[in-house]
């Protein structure tokens, strides 16, 4: 019995609203993953930290250290990061969606047990006092549906997302986040485990 593993491809999440990208002390970072600073510990590993600066990145809420580069699993739980020389099992309709840094959220077996693990990624920070709208690009291999079995969520408040446009290797996402403008929230996605098969 195996499980469905759903990848997903994310970046330009700085397209949230401008005053989203705007640096500065308690703004969201790293948006669209371009700051990126990869340091390698094993293998196809890279410290999560600087990879990902100002996120935190979990498998079955264990928060991780390390990321796969320019790597994906086929049936495991993991968080990857890729750039333009990635070759592996999504380049035909995924890739690097937009800039030089793409990541890979994939839900599937977690850890030693074997047993279904959701991965999420997530930072907390201050959404601006002008901030109406989220919006972020996002890929889902297999998936015939434009809305994805991915949760987002702001301040713990799942986000209703509507597909917007899309380009050859993503769909441009939006949700109404103007209730939660000037407060601080945890921003998250989630890709939930998928069911036996």
């Amino acid at each position: 019995m195996r499980l469905q593993t759903p990848a997903w491809f994310f970046g330009g999440l700085a397209v949230l609203l401008s005053a989203w990208g705007a640096a500065g002390q308690g703004t969201f970072q790293d948006l669209g993953f371009e700051s990126a600073v990869l340091v390698p510990t094993s293998g196809n590993m890279v410290q999560f930290a600087p990879a990902f600066p100002g996120w935190t990145g979990s498998v079955g809420g264990v928060q991780l250290g390390t990321a796969l580069y320019n790597d994906a699993a086929l049936d495991s739980s993991a968080i990857s990061i890729i750039d333009h020389g990635y070759t592996g099992v999504f380049t035909g309709a995924g890739g690097v969606i937009s800039g030089n840094f793409t990541a890979i959220l994939q839900a599937g077996l977690g850890g030693a047990s074997g047993t279904p693990a959701d991965t999420a990624i997530a930072q907390t920070a201050l959404v601006p006092a002008s901030a109406q709208s989220l919006q972020f690009k996002a890929y889902a291999p297999g998936f015939l549906s434009p809305l994805i079995p991915l949760v987002v969520t702001l301040g713990g408040q799942q986000l209703s997302l509507t597909p917007l446009a899309s380009g050859a290797n993503y769909t441009l996402y939006g949700a109404d986040i103007h209730a939660l403008a000037g407060a601080t929230a945890e921003l998250d996605f989630t890709v939930p485990a998928g069911n036996p098969h």
